[in-house]
């Protein structure tokens, strides 16, 4: 499927998915005002083309219960593609950016410790070959999450309709989790929208139970779907990451003014002098720095020092990217990390 092929529709799409990731070819049919089985052929030509797909991440109850590394990796010019290839193929390893400057790669990777952290860095990051050196901070808070990103291609009337009905508040923790689970959280981060029926028959429980035990984890934010796109199609083609520095006391407030920011894709605090991570999707490159006015602007105890463009994401959450941001491959998580052994 081309990209010139996809269209408003498709668009309206993929961001009635990002609101709702496991809504009913139904609803959706009734928010687009298309019939149920052609948003299903629409689904199914965009997810099979790389261009949309829809996976799992964990929930923000379980996000205190695991480390976030941000890596940058200095390598030797020759090995850089076979060092991004390296890291892209282990499952710890969320992220993996190409960046311009000094620093070649971003890597993020989840491990269960600060020392796990250490004997990953030491054990596996530092041997690898084309390194040469590399720095990590550790996230200390999320303040926003690129799965809160929306394409905002539909009206409100649209927003509505795919609006659960009586749907149940969410709940935080309190739930606790089994092989079972970590099993379909291993297969919804494959496929987000695999039916209830897959699920139980590959996680070995019946369609009842894995029916029950999906919309546990999700009510309790445990785990949170996503819908994902390719980034070209998404009208702000190119991305930068931005380190900021701001003082303790106004870290958080200044957090939550930068993160209603469309632009802003994900921003967290990190450890270190460079306390605020931002990264951010743009129109183009030479609107970032009026985005990094408009940064400023926002709060007067800010002060970027440090940005990078990013040439190319090779990995996002587990899936494999071209250069065009289109999924080529999947490299399931490591369930026990993020959910228990």
């Amino acid at each position: 499927m081309p990209h010139d092929s996809v269209d408003e529709k498709d668009l309206e799409l993929i961001n009635a998915l990002q609101l709702s990731p496991r809504a009913s070819w139904a609803q959706l049919g009734r928010a687009l005002a298309l019939d149920p089985v052609t948003v299903a052929r629409r689904w199914e030509q965009l997810n099979e083309a790389g261009l949309a797909w829809v996976t799992c991440v964990v929930g923000p109850a379980l996000h205190s219960e695991f480390c976030m590394a941000y890596i940058e990796i200095e390598c030797i010019p020759d090995r850089l593609d076979d060092t991004a290839t390296a890291l892209s193929a282990e499952p710890q390893v969320r992220y993996v950016h190409h960046l311009t400057g000094p620093y070649d790669l971003l890597a993020v990777a989840a491990l269960r410790t600060p020392a796990e952290v250490s004997a990953y860095l030491r054990g596996t990051v530092g041997r690898l070959p084309g390194v040469r050196a590399y720095r990590a901070q550790m996230r200390t808070v999320g303040y926003s999450e690129p799965s809160r990103w929306r394409l905002r291609s539909l009206e409100r009337s649209q927003q509505r309709a795919l609006e659960p009905a009586g749907a149940p508040s969410a709940t935080v923790g309190g739930a606790r989790v089994d092989t079972v689970d970590r099993e379909l959280y291993r297969l919804l981060h494959e496929d987000g929208r695999m039916s209830y029926a897959e699920l139980a028959d590959r996680a070995g429980i019946s369609e009842p139970t894995a029916r029950r035990r999906v919309k546990r984890l999700l009510a309790h934010r445990l785990l949170r779907l996503r819908c994902e796109m390719a980034q070209s199609l998404s009208g702000w083609p190119d991305s930068a990451v931005l380190w900021a520095s701001v003082a303790s006391q106004h870290l958080e407030a200044t957090a939550r003014s930068l993160t209603t920011l469309p632009d802003v894709r994900l921003c967290c605090a990190l450890t270190g002098e460079r306390n605020l991570l931002m990264m951010v999707w743009l129109r183009s490159l030479g609107d970032l720095p009026q985005l990094e006015a408009t940064l400023t602007e926002r709060s007067r105890h800010l002060c970027i020092v440090d940005r990078a463009a990013c040439l190319h994401t090779v990995k996002q959450m587990g899936r494999l990217l071209d250069s065009e941001g289109r999924s080529v491959g999947h490299v399931p998580p490591n369930a026990e990390v993020f959910l228990g052994a």
